[in-house]
């Protein structure tokens, strides 16, 4: 089970929300503006952010928002910084062309195209930071826990910047084992960018795992999403 995001087991109705504003839940302008985002697509997304009672944010979705206008969540302040950081993020990628998972890779990545000559040394490298034998990365979904253990521990920034090309590297060899595939090159595009290719299924993305883990609000599970992109990709006959 994923750990929680929010302090309440379901979204707040508007009533709710109208309630919670009601009983003094202080406006806090300056998280209100630190979580505004406008889109590529030049849609801006502008939700409000009371402060409660007991160290505890409550977060109202864009009024503009279909389905979801006025409601609402509670969120611990620990988790409400987390928000605030992934949407600092977001806003710095849309606005820099890394919207994409290959642009942001490609933005991050040392090694660039040359990742698919650099799978072993890559993973040598992983299995230092993380203090054990080389044989203990075996390729299997289990070892997958282990690294994203790893960047739990030393946060989702810090992997980004330091072990982007080293969690490509090790899921493409997770995906390549699961599916007995082989690393392929993508170089007709701008930028090329590395995935696996396997009978039986469409291109496999490890930096799609990758980057939506390390994009993402909920903790690191590299185990979950390889999996989920083995399953993505399987072509079923017809």
């Amino acid at each position: 089970m994923g750990q929680r995001r929010t302090l309440n087991e379901r979204r707040l109705t508007k009533q709710q929300v109208s309630d919670l504003i009601a009983s003094g839940a202080e406006l806090r302008r300056d998280l209100t503006a630190a979580l505004e985002c406008t889109y590529a697509n030049g849609y801006k997304n502008e939700p409000l952010v009371y402060e409660l009672t007991g160290d505890r944010f409550l977060f109202v979705f864009d009024p503009k928002e279909p389905g979801l206008a006025g409601k609402g969540d509670i969120y611990s302040a620990d988790q409400l910084r987390r928000l605030v950081r992934w949407t600092e993020r977001v806003r710095d990628d849309y606005a820099n062309g890394r919207e994409s998972s290959v642009a942001h890779w490609w933005y991050h990545s040392r090694s660039k195209h040359g990742l698919v000559g650099n799978i072993e040394p890559l993973m040598e490298e992983l299995s230092s930071r993380m203090s054990l034998e080389r044989e203990d990365l075996d390729r299997s979904y289990e070892s997958l826990d282990g690294v994203s253990e790893l960047v739990k521990t030393i946060g989702g920034e810090v992997a980004q910047q330091e072990l982007y090309d080293h969690l490509v590297a090790y899921v493409g060899e997770v995906l390549r084992a699961r599916t007995r595939g082989r690393w392929e090159l993508e170089a007709l595009e701008n930028p090329p960018w590395p995935y696996v290719s396997a009978d039986g299924h469409s291109r496999l993305m490890p930096i799609n795992v990758v980057w939506s883990e390390l994009s993402g609000l909920e903790l690191v599970n590299l185990r979950r999403a390889t999996a989920n992109e083995v399953r993505r990709s399987r072509v079923t006959a017809i």
